[in-house]
């Protein structure tokens, strides 16, 4: 059985975020689902392909991935936390997922 990388990052899920991903097909929850465990086991959330940054100024430091139709928005924190004692290289939030014709 091969075992998984622990998270190196914690996680924490904006309620609109949550609100959103409940409405979600159960393929869709699995496509956010693998891409989020690649990002909270990275090293560099930020240097995996799938993962992009968004340009226009109002959206400074904000990152998202694609899913089917739906962009998942996002940031890291790189501070270190220990949460449950467990040390985490910090904290990515998950602050919402939008569809594509709405997400900007």
């Amino acid at each position: 059985m091969m075992r998984r990388k622990p998270h190196q990052w914690l996680l924490i899920i904006q309620p609109d975020a949550q609100q959103k991903f409940d409405t979600l097909s159960s393929s869709e929850k699995r496509g956010v689902f693998r891409h989020l465990r690649e990002l909270l086991s990275a090293d560099d959330p930020y240097s995996l392909s799938f993962v992009e940054m968004l340009k226009a100024k109002k959206f400074e430091r904000l990152h998202k991935f694609r899913v089917g139709n739906y962009r998942v928005l996002f940031t890291v924190e790189p501070i270190e936390i220990t949460h449950l004692k467990h040390t985490y290289k910090g904290t990515l939030f998950l602050l919402d997922i939008r569809d594509r014709k709405e997400a900007y």
